[in-house]
């Protein structure tokens, strides 16, 4: 600015308004401090109307450096403008209005203006002060810090978006105390609720947030819950375990995993968003002076050489430090007059006191980042005498800001690669219609190149059709565009190939984010598909196989039966006409008659076995298990009568089922249990019943929870042994020779597992070899 000098007027004000320390100082120091500002600051007069004197405009008639770079006009230029010439859009904006009542009422105006311009959209905080009949301004550029914001915002609603569509129930809860921070835990609170959670709950997300766990899981909290999540956000140890869930209107096992964050608590049901608040703090003053020195938004620091004999500079001398420089780097006003070497040893270490030095020998000034005591300072430093002025900026804030976002973004990839599914985040690509034309591919996670054979690094940044052509005939694109279009969720599976040689089925969800950003969750299915297909042709072979097995039942009760019944009747006619001449012959006829007997009870009892197998299911009604049990004994009355067997019947319940193949299943039984008797002794055949609560025992037998009636048909006959007793329900198994004293077909126990499967229950056996055998049948009491 060469020789030239600030109006009196503007130097008399800060004469006025300066402290003891300002005001015995140069004013060649004075010019430094205003020169080597950071902040951008300007003086401008009042332009009055000269019929009304209302204020029409400001002239502006001084600007410091950093003014001028970002006006870009050299301090001659600036005197030439005017407020609403130079910063036309302060009318737009309805600013200039705060500059005429800082004039007009003498009160500072603080706060942010926004600057929408051809070169970009822009954000200054600014302060405004007034001087005799005019205005000092004080701004500084703060649109990286709220592009940050912007950007952690989007990032935020990024994650909530991916977190509320993946399958875990993400919530984050944060403690109730009793009366400070470190007082006991009474309850947990739910701060944030993802939409699996919800519905996991069968509540809306709404009626979930801001409620104490207690409230919400009074079960769980019975059983003390609250005091053990208590224990796990004390402890600050994650746990993860599986957790049987029957109460609160939840009824299943979950995988549970309790995570520690802070004073907070997430619990992942079956990945924690953080939000990020970035906040820019200015500090700002009340007096003239301090809009330049003292209440400016930057620290500083002015310090003198200290030289040794032969002129060595061997430490610098604080001769002034700012408030800002005080809040901003923690240091006080007591370090005026202490050298910066025993206010911060490390700056040897560093080499910032080798660069103090050559700027105060060579007037080259110098900026950087700096850490001091915990906190990231933007530093500018200037050459001032035989010395230095250090004017900085706290940029903590934004370091923090840049590393949450780095995090998020880390924790973000984290859950997208975490995730089984396919996730692509894509960007509509729109033409001069308005029309999507295409997508870009933003983000990918590490399961896209198990579904779709690319890594993340060969998609993200190409657009979709380049690499994916197959999508606009597939109907994929379609469901994308839609989905785009109308915010609406998109759903469906579609077969895709493309002139590329790619095919398969893929199943996809698409959920819009943000105006034409949607998150597009896939799978490739088709493995699934062609196991579908297979399972298919497999039940279409059984089917044919069936068909034949009922062609064979048919020919068994038609053709095999009529040739049967001839023999015998023939065997019979020789028998009866013919005995005396055949002679040993009749032997054979009698051997003959007893194989083809035999060979009908084969016949009829494997009919019987069919069409059970066929029905696969029963004609349900309410069957009296007494009356079937005692129309078996009067079927089997002879044979009761024969070896004056002993029969007790308890009280039996009805049940639901089909009364004809509970017939038959009792008659095999019992007709089994007066067959295999011991000679010698009485037979003795028991029948009873009782009624058997839900156990752990059903469920190892392949029977679902529930109500049971427990049959039990017991003997004291032959028995078997144990290792025998799953053997004996198979079709055709014998214990016994065909020339046994125990006739028999061996298909009657195999008649009564294929009952007890059609009634959805289970039959089991226990016996001793010679000491008698008992059948235990279990039915479901409801159908």
């Amino acid at each position: 600015m060469g020789s030239r000098r600030l109006p009196i007027s503007f130097w008399s004000y800060q004469d006025s308004c300066m402290n003891s320390t300002v005001t015995d100082a140069s004013p060649e120091l004075l010019r430094a401090v205003v020169d080597s500002s950071l902040t951008s600051i300007y003086a401008a007069r009042a332009v009055r109307d000269t019929a009304t004197g209302e204020l029409i405009d400001f002239q502006i008639y001084f600007g410091n450096p950093a003014f001028c770079q970002r006006v870009r006009l050299s301090e001659a230029d600036i005197q030439a403008q005017t407020l609403r010439t130079l910063f036309p859009v302060l009318v737009e904006t309805g600013f200039f209005d705060h500059y005429r009542q800082v004039v007009e009422t003498g009160e500072a105006f603080e706060g942010e203006q926004e600057y929408p311009g051809p070169n970009g959209h822009f954000w200054y905080q600014t302060t405004v002060k007034k001087l005799d009949d005019g205005v000092v301004v004080n701004f500084i550029d703060i649109t990286p810090y709220r592009q940050a914001r912007q950007q952690a915002q989007q990032a935020v609603e990024m994650v909530q978006t991916l977190v509320d569509n993946l399958p875990l129930a993400i919530t984050l809860l944060r403690p109730q105390r009793e009366n400070g921070p470190d007082s006991l835990v009474t309850d947990l609170i739910f701060e944030r609720v993802n939409q699996t959670a919800a519905r996991l709950r069968g509540l809306p997300v709404e009626q979930m947030v801001g409620q104490p766990y207690s409230r919400l899981f009074p079960g769980a909290s019975a059983e003390g819950g609250v005091a053990y999540l208590s224990n796990v956000l004390a402890s600050g140890q994650s746990q993860q375990y599986d957790l049987e869930y029957r109460v609160d209107g939840l009824n299943g096992w979950f995988e549970q995993r309790n995570v520690p964050v802070g004073d907070q608590l997430i619990l992942i049901t079956q990945d924690i968003t953080a939000r990020k608040q970035t906040e820019l703090q200015l500090l700002q003053s009340t007096q003239l002076v301090d809009d330049i020195v003292q209440v400016m938004p930057n620290g500083m620091v002015i310090a003198e050489a200290m030289r040794d004999p032969d002129g060595t500079i061997t430490d610098f001398r604080v001769t002034l430090n700012n408030p800002a420089a005080r809040q901003l780097a923690g240091v006080s006003a007591d370090d005026v007059g202490r050298t910066i070497l025993t206010i911060d040893p490390p700056l040897r270490e560093t080499g910032l006191f080798d660069r103090y030095v050559a700027l105060t020998q060579t007037g080259e000034p110098f900026s950087l980042e700096y850490s001091f005591r915990g906190r990231e300072l933007a530093l500018s430093v200037s050459k001032l005498n035989d010395g230095f002025i250090t004017m900085f900026t706290d940029v903590t804030g934004r370091k923090q800001a840049e590393l949450k976002l780095q995090e998020t973004n880390r924790q973000l990839q984290s859950t997208l690669d975490a995730s089984i599914s396919s996730i692509l985040a894509l960007t509509a690509i729109r033409n001069e219609a308005n029309q999507i034309v295409d997508f870009r591919m933003e983000k990918a996670n590490r399961s896209v190149e198990r579904s779709l054979g690319k890594t993340p690094a060969e998609l993200e940044g190409r657009t979709l059709l380049s690499v994916y052509p197959g999508n606009v005939e597939s109907g994929f694109f379609a469901l994308y565009a839609k989905a785009a279009d109308t915010g609406e969720a998109q759903q469906a599976t579609f077969h895709y190939t493309d002139r590329n040689g790619y095919e398969g089925w893929f199943e996809a969800s698409a959920v819009q984010q943000e105006k034409d950003k949607i998150v597009l969750t896939f799978m490739n299915v088709s493995e699934h598909k062609q196991a579908l297909e297979q399972l298919a042709q497999l039940n279409a072979q059984l089917h044919r196989s069936n068909e034949s097995l009922d062609q064979f039942a048919a020919v068994a009760s038609h053709d095999l039966q009529e040739p049967l019944r001839k023999i015998k009747s023939f065997g019979d006619l020789l028998i009866t006409q013919y005995s005396s001449r055949l002679g040993d012959g009749v032997d054979l006829l009698q051997r003959m008659q007893s194989a083809a007997d035999r060979m009908q009870n084969l016949i009829r009892d494997l009919l019987t076995y069919s069409r059970l197998a066929k029905s696969g299911g029963i004609e349900q009604q309410s069957v009296n298990m007494r009356k079937v049990v005692d129309d078996v004994l009067i079927d089997l009355e002879v044979v009761v009568a024969e070896k004056r067997a002993v029969v007790e019947v308890g009280n039996l319940p009805t049940l639901p089922g089909d009364a004809v193949q509970l017939r038959q299943l009792f008659q095999n039984l019992l007709s089994n249990a007066l067959k295999f008797t011991k000679a010698g002794r009485t037979p003795c055949v028991t029948v009873s019943a009782r009624p058997v609560a839900p156990d752990e025992k059903f469920v190892e037998m392949g029977l679902p929870r529930g109500q049971y009636w427990q049959i039990v048909v017991a003997d004291n006959g032959i028995g078997f042994s144990e290792k025998y007793r799953e053997r004996i329900f198979g079709a055709f198994e014998r214990l016994h020779s065909k020339n046994s004293v125990y006739a028999g077909t061996g298909i009657g126990l195999a008649i009564v597992r294929r009952v007890m499967d059609n009634h959805a229950g289970i039959v089991t056996a226990h016996a001793t070899e010679g000491e008698g055998a008992t059948f235990t049948l279990y039915f479901p009491a409801h159908y």
